[in-house]
């Protein structure tokens, strides 16, 4: 970053901290996965593929300033977080032209 900042690497610990924060949010919300739409099973763990995980909704390569940001994270199943890659939530289902 321009100013110097250098912002920690998404993993280690505070990557299990964060997920562990979505994934008692959105059970308490009875939120759906965030790519698919489908309900995520609460009760499974990484590495299960449908187990909860993080998903930015800005992306971390566009907008690393809010890897660590709350208000940019939201539930997804692990399969379709990893399948997604750096893409963006909301282009999932958009016809190319």
């Amino acid at each position: 970053m321009s100013d110097g900042l250098v912002l920690p690497a998404w993993g280690g610990r505070r990557k299990k901290q964060a997920t562990e924060f979505v994934r008692r949010r959105a059970e308490a919300q009875g939120s759906p996965c965030c790519i698919c739409r489908q309900p995520i099973d609460y009760s499974l763990r990484y590495p299960h593929p449908s187990s909860c995980s993080v998903q930015h909704v800005k992306s971390q390569s566009a907008f690393p300033h809010l890897r660590w940001e709350p208000s940019n994270w939201a539930p997804a199943h692990l399969l379709c977080n990893t399948g997604l890659g750096a893409g963006d939530p909301a282009d999932l289902g958009v016809m190319s032209s």
